[in-house]
């Protein structure tokens, strides 16, 4: 269940002028986080830039950084909870001031955006505005008494002086840390991020990709033999995937904000804080390379390689025409390999042509159904694409001339005098799965055409029962070709 705040707003209307944080507060995020992700993307070489920085203060580093990058405010995730209580409050009379640690020009256009507070006060380069220095300026600004609203634990010497608290976050760790005098307010809870937010973010039913590296053990013949070091494959591969898919999400948060399904992810509404993301990349990646220490070297340097070309799409090529659509192909393939790196057999030439066809195909459906979606809410381009609503045709040209080239492979591999399929005991089994994945992409290719794609076509065959029935039917048949049980 997705996470969203709750609310406890008090019963009379208080006075007092309230002094509101913005990061992890008014902001479901932290700008500081998002600048970096900005910079990383935009700017990487100025990372090398970062210690030198933080030897100035942090105050000074979150001011390089503003020089460099602003996030995008407008498109930041809100807690609309409080930011309705806000504004009850102001309609009431109260004066609300802006005040938070982040750089001031960060804070003085949040507090245009909302245009409810009379000041906003952030860090200015020299005075980094948080714990003691912060409480000083809200006494200073607002005097004794003043109503606090915050999220962190290092709010609550604040709290302590003002004797009153708002709340906001994970109030009930905060609200068991806040002295006896202390008189909260009103609270808007938020909780920690659940398994159903982390299975959405760590994208696990993507997972499913990673099963392409049992194809080349059915093809081979050696499901038994190569199974185990393939599931430690399979393992692998789906945490190299989900540390990539958390770091893709991070740098393509503005883009996924204005996608209409895309700003509903973990990262992108504010569900889950950026900095747990970034700990959990670090956690899988460890992970990953724990168990990749147990496979064989080529297994190694196939992973290497996913990885490779993973971070250079995300970073580079997905905004790059059709070039996007080749490396998805490719990514698929390179998941092949590492099924053939299990097995240990020289590289097929048919089945990794097949694949970038076939993979090809699959990603052509993708952007063509980005496109039609396009078309219908009168975009003009994909947030963060190269793609535009008149690409729909011709990316069904290709995607479709991808398709029969697919099948043009399988059919040579099927009748090659040097193919591998000669060495099969039973291959006419194998024409049949020719006809299944032919009629399977024809039948996609019919539904795009609709409009009644979804978005990825590969999570659509996962929840297509049709679509899983003829997955399995193709394995059964392969074992056949190989003679399985005899």
């Amino acid at each position: 269940m997705d996470q969203a705040c709750s609310a406890k707003a008090p019963a009379p209307s208080d006075p007092r002028p309230i002094a509101v944080d913005m990061d992890g507060s008014l902001l479901r995020t932290d700008t500081l986080h998002e600048s970096l992700l900005i910079l990383l993307r935009r700017r990487p070489l100025l990372l090398l830039l970062l210690p030198l920085w933080l030897l100035g203060g942090r105050a000074h580093f979150k001011r390089r950084i503003a020089d460099h990058v602003l996030p995008d405010i407008a498109g930041l995730p809100v807690n609309e909870p409080f930011l309705a209580w806000l504004q009850e409050r102001r309609a009431e009379g109260a004066i609300l001031h802006l005040i938070s640690a982040a750089d001031e020009r960060i804070v003085r256009r949040a507090a245009e955006r909302f245009g409810i507070f009379d000041t906003a006060m952030g860090s200015d380069g020299v005075n980094n505005l948080s714990g003691a220095r912060k409480h000083a300026a809200i006494e200073a600004l607002l005097g004794p008494g003043a109503l606090y609203a915050g999220d962190s634990r290092k709010d609550l010497p604040i709290w302590a002086e003002c004797r009153s608290a708002v709340l906001v976050g994970r109030t009930a760790r905060l609200r068991a840390a806040l002295g006896p005098d202390v008189v909260v307010t009103a609270s808007f809870d938020a909780p920690r991020a659940g398994f159903s937010v982390w299975r959405k973010a760590l994208r696990l039913h993507q997972w499913v990709k990673n099963a392409l590296i049992f194809v080349p053990l059915l093809l081979g013949g050696r499901v038994l033999e190569g199974l185990p070091l393939a599931l430690l494959g399979f393992l692998a591969f789906g945490l190299i995937a989900s540390a990539t898919y958390l770091l893709n999400d991070m740098l393509d948060l503005e883009h996924d904000r204005q996608h209409r399904s895309k700003r509903h992810r973990p990262l992108a509404s504010g569900v889950l804080p950026l900095k747990e993301a970034m700990a959990a990349v670090a956690l899988l990646a460890l992970l990953s390379v724990a168990i990749i220490a147990f496979m064989p070297p080529a297994f190694a340097v196939v992973a290497a390689l996913y990885v490779l070309v993973t971070l250079t799409y995300s970073m580079v090529i997905k905004r790059m025409l059709m070039l996007d659509v080749i490396t998805l192909a490719g990514l698929f393939t390179i998941r092949i390999d590492a099924g053939i790196a299990v097995v240990g057999d020289p590289v097929s030439p048919w089945l990794l042509a097949f694949s970038m066809f076939f993979f090809l195909s699959l990603a052509c459906v993708k952007r063509h159904a980005e496109c039609l979606v396009m078309a219908e809410r009168g975009l003009g381009t994909v947030p963060g694409r190269a793609y535009r609503p008149v690409d729909a045709p011709w990316l069904m040209a290709m995607g479709s001339g991808s398709g029969f080239a697919a099948m043009s492979t399988f059919f040579l591999f099927l009748v090659g005098n040097e193919s591998p399929i000669l060495t099969y005991p039973n291959p006419q089994w194998m024409w049949l799965i020719c006809v299944i994945l032919g009629y399977w992409l024809c039948r996609i290719w019919a539904l795009a055409a609709r409009g009644e794609m979804h978005d990825d076509p590969v999570l659509f065959a996962v929840k297509d029962r049709l679509s899983l029935a003829l997955a399995a039917l193709i394995a059964v048949l392969t074992l056949m070709a190989r003679n399985w049980g005899a």
